[in-house]
């Protein structure tokens, strides 16, 4: 009988091992350097006409209805355990490098008003899921439509749990409750079986590999047979999302309610292979369902059509062009100083280095020394990049300015405004799933934000300010599971779909609006309020909000503490945390030490590139070094689903500025042209009057 997830992972790979150990030696299993993985060493693509095999290691016929499993299928030709090892599948694995701060994983319920970024990566600000009591089952379940599989979607193996590993260190207590946690849906990983690493997502060819349709079996906690409905060789029927919880995964009954595939039987030839449609180099649409972003203004989501791709696609790039990879999997991130774990020197896949050269790069990185003059390699190398890149001029920039900015901080992300946009990305709101979307959704992103990175250099960001339930022990912030927080609260906060909506902007009943618009005019429709008449109705539902929220709150936070047995809970959102109030049904804003846990979340972006002619600076001085100048004046405020939002914060302030030194600084630019022609023209006079003066003098020097 079928068991999607019968032996742990690494034995089935060994197994796999050991069946072609076994095996006679041929061109497709035998590379020519005596590796047990093949290879074609071409750049042709290689046409793959295989059979297909299951989690069990049979191969799958026709009329089989079990799904096929991509490590016992790829796996026999490829090496599954070293590109399990890769950048996209490592989050999991403590020895994996963390790297430069990326897009955290952000767990959002509106229902709840949490938006709670989550790593396993020790990323700054971040939430390790661990120590929450998300387990990877959880994890796996809200957010597997954007993992390519392995890491996190291999279900653990009894004796290597993540929840034993935490028992070393947090103490018997924790790993206690956290072993509790984990047991709670253990039961799931044998009914909804693996995630495995999902070659076709990023190998398939565009058209031929349905995203969505693995998604769909995903969120049906059908794990093990999303790569088949993606790949559209069979229908899947069943779904282990209603299978009972604590079902015995080895009962009779229970095996003949897990899904069944029926295959389609023109996709086999005589021989039982199936034709996979793939590419050695993924196309830039298998990247756009992880890594596309919407910006989102006073109007809401702006439209594509108004904008221009990324400089370099424009030009018939493509993603993988700079972001390589080995059989290793390692992706170049191709950001200023990355390591990469090959150990091959990657300067000349970042900006910097494909456009100015490794010797710019590495010149500019070296320590300034006193005694010397300074000089720079910007001055002298004058070689193009990789790929045909042009080498840019610019012109009349002084030096200064690479050791202060970042390439992106004026070509990098969608222009700056009087006001940090809105942003979406892919991994937050499910971009490229159907739906619609108003750009008002959690979580609340925004960017560009220009601070410094760790190199001291300004890079623009995008930022989240977290939004979560949490105990407060010691002026400590521990986040609270998100699951357990949305069971537990559910009957107190009784929202149905929108914690922002129905809470701050409830509905008003005739009472409130006969009190906001009077006797004769509470029954007017709203197209038919005057404008005084709709800022009344505004300011009564905004005073109904303020005092539902705090009902609710107040509620939800009673509820925590009684049946989780909290001694203290509080609800953070916006860089505020919200207490239980003094009277009934209030709650009131408080004061914690635990600062990083309730301050913005930040990661530099980089795309969509911007052409020269779009980068900041490009008008002259002025754009930047005056007090309009957006990479310093622009502002972002803090937001999140509760009512308060913070202070507006100038860009300038997180780079660290003085604002006064600023201004001065604005003033000499404003007044730098004109400086210049006054210094021109004065040069101008006082070398004609010394020609003037020559010319007297050699003409009485003739006379004489």
């Amino acid at each position: 009988m079928f068991l999607p997830h019968s032996p742990p992972p690494t034995l089935r790979f060994l197994a796999c091992l050991a069946v072609l150990a076994l095996a006679p030696a041929s061109p497709r299993l035998t590379a020519a350097d005596g590796s047990k993985f093949a290879h074609s060493d071409g750049d042709a693509r290689f046409l793959h006409q295989i059979h297909l095999y299951d989690a069990n290691n049979r191969r799958i016929e026709p009329d089989s209805t079990t799904p096929y499993s991509s490590l016992n299928t790829c796996g026999r030709c490829h090496d599954y355990e070293t590109i399990s090892h890769g950048w996209h599948f490592n989050a999991f694995l403590p020895e994996s490098a963390d790297g430069r701060e990326g897009e955290p994983w952000i767990w959002t319920d509106p229902r709840t008003g949490t938006q709670l970024p989550l790593s396993y990566r020790g990323w700054k600000q971040t939430f390790d899921p661990r120590k929450i009591g998300i387990d990877q089952w959880a994890m796996v379940r809200q957010f597997g439509g954007r993992l390519p599989g392995g890491g996190l979607g291999h279900a653990p193996e009894p004796d290597d749990s993540d929840t034993d590993a935490d028992a070393e260190t947090d103490g018997d207590a924790d790993a206690a409750a956290e072993t509790a946690e984990a047991d709670a849906t253990a039961s799931r990983w044998p009914l909804s079986g693996s995630l495995e690493i999902d070659c076709l997502a990023c190998h398939g060819v565009s058209g031929s590999y349905d995203f969505n349709a693995r998604r769909e079996q995903i969120a049906e906690e059908n794990f093990a047979w999303a790569a088949t409905a993606a790949l559209k060789i069979g229908t899947i029927d069943g779904q282990v999302s209603r299978i009972k919880e604590g079902s015995d995964p080895d009962d009779e009954a229970t095996q003949e309610k897990l899904p069944k595939v029926t295959y389609n039987a023109s996709r086999f030839a005589t021989d039982g292979t199936v034709f996979v449609d793939l590419v050695r180099q993924p196309q830039n649409n298998a990247c756009y369902q992880c890594h596309s972003n919407r910006t989102v203004d006073e109007s809401g989501i702006q439209p594509r059509w108004t904008h221009d791709e990324d400089v370099h696609l424009r030009a018939g790039m493509q993603c993988v062009d700079c972001h390589r990879n080995g059989i290793d999997h390692h992706i170049v991130r191709a950001f200023p100083g990355e390591e990469h774990p090959s150990g091959e020197d990657m300067v000349t896949l970042s900006c910097a280095g494909c456009h100015l050269g490794a010797d710019f790069v590495n010149e500019l990185n070296q320590p300034s020394d006193d005694d010397e003059p300074e000089s720079h390699a910007y001055d002298t190398h004058q070689l193009a990049g990789r790929l045909g890149s042009p080498h840019p001029a610019h012109a009349g920039l002084p030096p200064l300015h690479f050791e202060k900015l970042s390439c992106t901080a004026c070509h990098g992300g969608p222009l700056p405004r009087d006001q940090a946009l809105g942003i979406m990305t892919s991994l937050a709101h499910s971009l490229g799933e159907k739906g619609h979307r108003t750009g008002t959704e959690l979580p609340r992103i925004a960017g560009p934000v220009y601070a410094k990175g760790d190199d001291g250099r300004v890079y623009p960001h995008r930022v989240v300010w977290p939004a979560y339930w949490a105990s407060l022990v010691d002026g400590k912030l521990q986040p609270l599971d998100p699951d357990a927080v949305y069971e537990t609260t559910r009957r107190a906060l009784r929202v149905r779909s929108d914690f922002s909506s129905e809470l701050l902007s409830p509905k008003l009943g005739s009472s409130e609006l006969k009190e906001a618009l009077g006797e004769e005019r509470y029954r007017t429709k709203p197209e038919e309020w005057t404008e005084e008449e709709a800022a009344k109705v505004e300011a009564a539902t905004k005073a109904a909000g303020e005092q539902l929220f705090g009902e609710k709150i107040s509620a939800a936070i009673a509820a925590l503490e009684e049946e989780l047995g909290v001694a203290q809970a509080v609800y953070v959102s916006g860089g505020f945390v919200y207490a239980s109030g003094d009277e009934e049904e209030t709650v009131k804003k408080i004061e914690v030490k635990d600062v990083d846990s309730i301050d913005m979340v930040r990661w530099p972006m980089a795309h969509n590139v911007r052409p020269a002619g779009w980068s900041l600076g490009i008008s002259g001085c002025v754009e930047c070094h005056s007090d309009t100048g957006m990479i310093f004046a622009s502002t972002v405020s803090a937001v999140g689903p509760g009512p308060d939002q913070g202070e507006p914060v100038a860009m300038f302030t997180l780079q660290g500025i003085d604002a006064d030194q600023r201004l001065t600084w604005n003033e000499l630019f404003t007044g730098r042209a004109s400086f210049k022609i006054i210094v021109a023209t004065s040069i101008t006079v006082l070398s004609i009057t010394l020609l003037l003066a020559a010319g007297m003098w050699v003409g009485r020097l003739g006379r004489a």
